[in-house]
């Protein structure tokens, strides 16, 4: 089996049966990641020592791609040092910044009516991706606060993306709620 076979078939197992979905009741940390766009949201909770993730567990409201991503992603990560899947995460969010600058321009069609002259640009796989890293960001800025003596029930952040023929980079923003 070759390398892209065997990713497929992960990818494919992940898809028919995504693992850590779920709330986990004893999370030490509890981070959201909301596209404000779609409304749609990842919830990440974390069961953390000192040095190690114990446990992890994701929810959602989006798509059955945030899910797969999200079973892949916790998969990668549990068990894991900290410190690790933080690197990781890192590699994928500047993955993920090249990905957005690398969608292809629209195309225009003048021929068509003004509104209708701009084809339509997807960033659906990378907000999905988005919203899952920036989930895990979330609970561990949680994680962070709690340990600065802050209470509060979860961290959400926001992503951020502009478009990339704007001319700006995109980037990634946050922004603290309470419930």
């Amino acid at each position: 089996m070759t390398e892209q076979e065997k990713l497929n078939a992960e990818i494919g197992k992940h898809l028919m049966q995504p693992e850590n979905y779920g709330k986990l009741e004893d999370a030490d940390c509890t981070g959201v990641g909301i596209d404000n766009t779609t409304s749609s949201y990842v919830i990440m909770y974390l069961k953390l020592d000192d040095t190690h993730i114990l446990d992890v567990k994701f929810g959602s409201n989006a798509t059955q791609d945030v899910n797969t991503l999200g079973s892949l992603f916790t998969e990668m990560i549990k068990g894991d040092e900290i410190v690790n899947a933080l690197k990781t995460t890192l590699g994928l969010e500047q993955d993920l910044q090249k990905s957005y600058a690398d969608i292809p321009a629209p195309k225009i069609d003048t021929s068509k009516p003004e509104g209708e002259q701009v084809e339509h640009v997807s960033t659906e796989y990378q907000d999905s991706a988005n919203m899952v890293l920036t989930a895990f960001r979330a609970a561990m800025r949680h994680f962070d606060r709690k340990k600065g003596g802050v209470e509060e029930e979860q961290f959400e952040m926001n992503i951020v993306k502009s478009c990339p023929y704007s001319g700006t980079e995109c980037h990634f923003g946050d922004v603290k709620k309470e419930d």
